[in-house]
């Protein structure tokens, strides 16, 4: 959790917005076997400063948790809190299956990404889980008296943080601990298997068209060098830029990962006018990446480090 960090420029919201809704989709981890059930620890009341520099003070734990991220959704759930869980985004919460059947509360806006105010009031939630941006309903919540609480995780130890802090304001600070210890071990697991080995050239697609990949200073990025990838968009001057063929065949990825969000198979990659002509793709190295595990900043994050090293350097797996 960090508390200046550069919001995206207007042009790239729907890009953000797409990427965000498709963290719903085509996710295939097998469940965790157990979710821990939510403990004590933490006194109360609590405040925290969130992500949006709001000081957020919550009087004794929530009862009644709505969240307005499927990230917020799924580190509800590994703090053994689902039952408190009264409200969520909309069809994309849809981990662990039992997040399916909570009442929706987004689709208002503009664009349909913001929550319903009405419907949100009409829950009674004491804590309101949400990621960056959304200032104007932020506020309307909080004139009305919802504690919002921002998080903005920027990389993998962001995640960590953000996890204990949310165990902070629910009294599972516990609970909290154990996820992230588990987590991290995980992730040292990865980073120790692959640092023996040179840094892997790729590109991750995070949806096509445009061709749109990844900057430097984004979460997917970071998950990138963590799983031993030299990515080619490493220079990229934001955070989700469009990228051409051409520079594709200059750079010449080893390793060509596609995001699940783009909807294409290794043969759909292949068969777009001008890409046979990076080598990657035409020696078949593309390798499809459910963008659930590596976009949404949740317990289930690690998993998708895993699944990118895997790609990068199946050789350091057995």
């Amino acid at each position: 959790m960090r508390l200046t960090r550069s919001r995206p420029h207007r042009s790239i919201v729907l890009v953000l917005a797409v990427v965000m809704a498709g963290c719903g989709r085509g996710a295939t981890t097998v469940p965790r076997a157990s979710e821990p059930p939510a403990s004590a620890g933490g006194s109360f009341p609590v405040t925290i400063t969130d992500d949006d520099g709001q000081a957020v003070t919550i009087d004794a734990p929530p009862e009644r948790i709505v969240t307005f991220a499927p990230s917020a959704t799924e580190i509800v759930f590994a703090l053994g809190l689902g039952d408190r869980l009264v409200g969520v985004a909309g069809a994309f919460d849809n981990y662990p299956s039992a997040a399916k059947r909570i009442e929706e509360i987004g689709g208002a806006g503009d664009f349909g990404v913001d929550p319903n105010i009405e419907k949100v009031v009409s829950l009674r939630p004491d804590l309101f889980l949400t990621i960056a941006g959304g200032d104007q309903w932020k506020a309307r919540l909080r004139e009305l008296g919802v504690p919002v609480f921002t998080t903005d995780s920027t990389d993998l130890a962001d995640v960590f943080h953000d996890i204990e802090t949310v165990g902070r304001l629910t009294g599972t600070v516990d609970a909290a601990g154990a996820v992230v210890a588990t987590m991290q071990a995980e992730a040292a697991d990865v980073e120790k298997r692959v640092a023996g080995d040179p840094a892997v050239p790729c590109f991750y697609e995070v949806f096509y068209p445009p061709l749109t990949t990844v900057g430097p200073d984004t979460f997917i990025g970071d998950l990138l060098s963590l799983a031993g990838c030299r990515s080619v968009s490493a220079r990229a001057k934001s955070d989700y830029p469009q990228w051409s063929v051409e520079d594709l065949v200059r750079q010449d990825p080893r390793v060509y990962l596609v995001s699940s969000e783009s909807g294409a198979s290794p043969k759909a990659v292949a068969s777009r006018p001008g890409f046979d002509a990076v080598a990657a793709i035409a020696a078949g190295r593309v390798v499809p990446i459910d963008a659930d595990l590596v976009s949404r900043p949740g317990p289930r994050v690690v998993d998708g480090l895993l699944l990118l090293a895997r790609a990068l350097h199946p050789e350091a797996f057995g």
